[in-house]
């Protein structure tokens, strides 16, 4: 479902549903909640897009389980609306709490947002005279996404939603993994759709980038080109092939950490290195519809069809149940959950390749080199 009308029907088709099942959706998830998920050491979790809706609630949830909190935003550490959710989550029982501030349109600053990440689990984590270990992350909640109703480009001149909702994911995720495979029962949660295409366009069409000439117009402007013929704007298409877009990432991701092997033989004789191997290699990647609520991103594209925010648990509940531990039954990882139709790309290995290969090319960041930094 590459089109903007199919993934408008099928957004349509879940609305319909939410509102008939809303309240037994909720009995399961509270079921859920209270039945598979074992009480452990505070956590270390870090989740994009914590200033409201989903990502609100499960902070204010991995709070209330005494955990320890990176919650990230847009907007100024010295916000009203920052400085209230900072003290809700101190209230409710977060172990710590820090605020990240960064815009995930700009790879630049998502760059930024990784080493500010590295910089507080340190401070919380090691003796102040060491500033050369490297520490743990628990869990990577990719949450942020935006849905654009009018086209955006990106700081590096992508479309926005293709930027926040994909690349930024990318660039964070590789630049947390020396911290996350030191973590104890490591995940990374990226959050996908119902909503997701079952198909994708041309991905050079699908990413192609906007640049400024240097050379000034008549009315002030400058000149503007892209390396590719873009595709013609349509935010419910644009949005779902985004998530179609972190379901491959989800998929490729887990069979790279899962195979992944360091090209110097000699590191595997180091206890340390296989150790850190090993948990590299168990990293679980999970991905999932969160549900059909009632965000702000929700109703700007469709309307109150959905569950209260406070009713939104599938994304802590991944992150957090025993069920989806790594080696769990029901949670291989790279798959996904809460969700039907998942996109036969995510089973084809050329396509896998092919997507992640150009978020590559588009980010200039790397997965091959991940003895680098990580061992």
């Amino acid at each position: 479902m590459g089109s903007s009308s199919l993934s408008l029907s099928r957004i349509v088709s879940a609305c319909s549903l939410a509102l008939l099942v809303r309240d037994f959706v909720a009995a399961i998830v509270t079921t859920t909640t209270t039945t598979t998920t074992t009480s452990r050491r505070p956590r270390t979790f870090l989740v994009t897009g914590s200033t409201d809706g989903i990502g609100r609630h499960t902070c204010r949830r991995l709070a209330s389980d005494g955990h320890m909190l990176l919650v990230h935003g847009r907007r100024d550490p010295s916000d009203p609306v920052v400085e209230t959710l900072v003290r809700d989550l101190e209230d409710r029982g977060a172990s710590r709490v820090a605020y990240l501030r960064a815009d995930l349109g700009d790879l630049e600053q998502v760059r930024n947002l990784a080493e500010d990440a590295v910089a507080q689990l340190r401070s919380w984590q090691l003796p102040p005279e060491d500033d050369r270990s490297m520490p743990a992350l628990d869990c990577l909640i990719n949450n942020a996404g935006v849905f654009d109703p009018t086209p955006r480009r990106s700081a590096q001149g992508f479309d926005a939603t293709m930027a926040v909702n994909v690349l930024a994911p990318f660039v964070l995720t590789r630049a947390l993994l020396p911290c996350l495979i030191r973590g104890s029962d490591a995940r990374i949660v990226t959050t996908s759709s119902v909503s997701q295409s079952r198909t994708l366009p041309d991905l050079d069409s699908l990413f192609a980038r906007r640049f400024d000439g240097e050379r000034r117009n008549d009315d002030g402007t400058n000149d503007q080109y892209h390396d590719f013929e873009p595709l013609p704007y349509s935010a419910h298409s644009s949005y779902a092939h985004s998530k179609l877009g972190d379901l491959l990432f989800t998929v490729q991701l887990s069979r790279l950490l899962s195979s992944y092997r360091p090209p110097e033989d000699d590191l595997l004789r180091t206890t340390s290195a296989s150790l850190l191997l090993e948990n590299l290699r168990r990293i679980q990647c999970l991905t999932m519809d969160p549900g059909t609520v009632n965000t702000k991103m929700l109703l700007a594209g469709w309307g109150p069809c959905g569950i209260p925010v406070g009713e939104a648990n599938n994304t802590y509940i991944l992150a957090t149940s025993d069920e989806y531990a790594f080696g769990a039954r029901a949670a291989k990882s790279g798959s996904y959950h809460f969700g039907w139709g998942m996109s036969d790309y995510a089973r084809d290995d050329a396509r896998l390749v092919d997507f992640w290969n150009k978020l590559s090319d588009c980010t200039g960041v790397s997965y091959d080199d991940l003895s680098r930094d990580c061992f």
